[in-house]
């Protein structure tokens, strides 16, 4: 049975109900389904703050100690039970009637159910032991979760409401790109964003163009800790890979040689990777204006969308189906998969400006109510709610 927020007016709720699951949470395809209102969720989440606030008068942390899994009989056992039934998660023994609780201190099936609940619901690895980062969650007190929805309703707050058209909503902190039409999500893929020595920006911008075969002119601040000393120790490494030394004015291509590594560190040219298999940004590359040099593209390092915490970019957001969004984008313009495979396959850059261009949504949300009217948390990799 659906769980719902005890404060939300009967319109939320009947807004909350046809919602998407996975409307910016991980895991789970929602395609097709029911975008999130934006223009409700600000209250939603200030509703559930106090539910949590009232929470606050019963919790009780779970004791020090070690991890907890399926077996185990002690009092920490049933105060994990206590805690996840006081949060909704724990919904009693499987069955049409929930049976009867036969030993409370015994970690049994339904608890295990009930703790990948509560973990799907922040973020984190659905294991069904209670360790590691779960016991950190669960260590949380309803006023800090109640604090964190109120703050982040404020930053709902701001994002203009979207009924209809078509956006794009990257949310950094559940590392996962939407492509959402007239309020229903057509696409959903994992991403990889900034590490926390690089953020990924807040932006409002638009998708302006689909770059296939991309070159990568190299930000300033790569260029001097990190290609100049490779290029240094093996420049013939580099040149294999495609990169080349361009001078600011005029624009003249030199090879890798001490002369233009020279030039290059003393600001008067920079470094650009000419298109190709080896290119950093891969095959696509989606052009959006902003003052911070950002795209979204497709990257070589396919092994880091296997992991569960995905901040390990300059910056940039790195998409997992590059060349699905741009299916996706390009499609009523008379682009088809096969086209969009050639495309990428070719060995020149070709810039296609998408009609009408989407606007784009980078944001940093580390709590929002989901389908069930459920609130969702997210590990603060920014640090930002502080």
């Amino acid at each position: 049975m659906a769980w719902y927020p005890r404060h939300l007016g009967l319109a939320a709720l009947l807004t909350v109900a046809i919602a998407s699951a996975a409307s910016i949470s991980g895991g789970q395809s929602s395609k097709g389904a029911a975008a999130l209102d934006i223009a409700l969720m600000g209250d939603q989440l200030r509703s559930e703050a106090l539910h949590y606030k009232n929470l606050a008068k019963h919790w009780r942390p779970i004791p020090q100690g070690g991890p907890l899994q399926a077996g185990d009989k002690n009092e920490r056992v049933l105060q994990l039970r206590k805690l996840l039934e006081l949060y909704g998660d724990y919904r009693g023994q499987p069955g049409p009637v929930s049976s009867p609780q036969k030993d409370p201190m015994r970690f049994d099936s339904a608890l295990q159910s009930a703790l990948e609940r509560f973990q799907r619901r922040h973020g984190l690895v659905p294991s069904g032991v209670a360790e590691g980062e779960t016991l950190t969650a669960l260590s949380v007190s309803p006023i800090e979760r109640a604090e964190q929805m109120v703050r982040n309703a404020q930053r709902w707050d701001k994002l203009p409401s979207q009924k209809e058209g078509r956006y794009v909503l990257v949310n950094v902190p559940n590392y996962r790109l939407q492509l959402v039409e007239d309020g229903r999500i057509k696409l959903d893929m994992k991403t990889v964003v900034g590490k926390n020595s690089s953020r990924t920006p807040n932006l409002h911008t638009r998708i302006t163009s689909v770059v296939f075969n991309p070159t990568w002119t190299v930000p300033r601040s790569i260029l001097i800790t990190e290609l100049l000393p490779k290029a240094r120790h093996n420049p013939a490494a580099m040149h294999r890979r495609g990169y080349r030394v361009i001078q600011y004015r005029g624009g003249k291509t030199s090879p890798i040689t001490d002369e233009s590594l020279q030039r290059a560190a003393g600001g008067h040219a920079t470094m650009r990777q000419v298109s190709g298999p080896d290119n950093t940004l891969g095959k696509v590359k989606f052009v959006i204006p902003n003052k911070q040099a950002i795209f979204l593209h497709d990257t070589q390092a396919q092994s880091l969308f296997t992991e569960h915490h995905r901040a390990f970019s300059h910056g940039c957001v790195r998409l997992h189906q590059p060349e699905e969004l741009a299916y996706n984008l390009l499609e009523t313009q008379g682009w088809d998969r096969t086209r969009i495979a050639e495309a990428a396959t070719g060995d020149e850059p070709l810039k296609v400006a998408i009609k009408p261009a989407p606007k784009l949504f980078i944001v940093y949300m580390t709590a929002w109510i989901d389908a069930e009217g459920r609130p969702q948390f997210r590990r603060d990799i920014y640090h930002r709610d502080k």
